[in-house]
């Protein structure tokens, strides 16, 4: 169950996610339904097949860059994988246009251990994450985020834990400063699950 909070936008459409314009709100999460013919399809795949890889550049270049991770990654052409890489591709757009970037930083990795278990906050300025196989990242009430952080593994408190396919976008402490929220990846390590995860940052402009 989700605890309120008044630093977290919750949606089921997507200009939740402008709420972030707003100085309170330090993560914004747009509830989406879940693509059947997305998620079978990845759901049905052998963890070595599943695509990843380091992407930086305008958004304009990731459909055809993420096209060529999953010919790398051995699938086939079909239309999930079609689907897949027009889904990413325009979170990577919708994403660039909200932090007003000319490029971004994008990671698709397939995890099965325990990358990031941490609680933490993101010293990035916006991020978006978005679990597209197995257990979505996990995030805290802010009146718990100081016992988390010390407490870490020993923490029992409520979490809070956005489903597959929802996006989240982060405001770092570059931006919220200690309001940011903390959060971490769920910790899959032994669970025989192997999570497919979406991470997006802005490259901040230096020009």
């Amino acid at each position: 169950m989700s605890v309120a909070a008044s630093s977290v936008a919750e949606g089921h459409a997507q200009p939740v996610l402008m709420r972030l314009r707003e100085p309170e709100i330090s993560l914004a999460i747009w509830h989406r339904k879940r693509p059947h013919g997305i998620a079978s399809w990845l759901d049905a795949l052998s963890p070595e097949q599943l695509p990843e890889g380091r992407l930086v550049g305008p958004a304009a270049c990731i459909p055809a860059r993420l096209t060529a991770l999953c010919s790398h990654a051995g699938l086939a052409d079909s239309p999930a994988r079609q689907d897949l890489v027009a889904d990413i591709s325009f979170l990577a757009l919708a994403f660039a246009n909200l932090a007003g970037a000319r490029e971004i930083d994008l990671r698709l990795e397939a995890i099965d251990h325990n990358a990031c278990w941490r609680f933490h906050r993101d010293h990035v300025g916006l991020r978006l994450n978005a679990t597209y196989r197995g257990p979505g990242t996990q995030w805290l009430p802010p009146e718990h985020a100081k016992r988390a952080l010390k407490a870490q593994h020993r923490y029992r408190g409520p979490l809070n834990e956005m489903p597959a396919f929802a996006v989240g976008v982060f405001k770092g402490v570059t931006r919220a400063g200690e309001g940011a929220v903390v959060h971490r990846s769920p910790p899959v390590e032994g669970t025989g699950q192997t999570r497919l995860f979406l991470c997006l940052t802005e490259v901040a402009d230096e020009g």
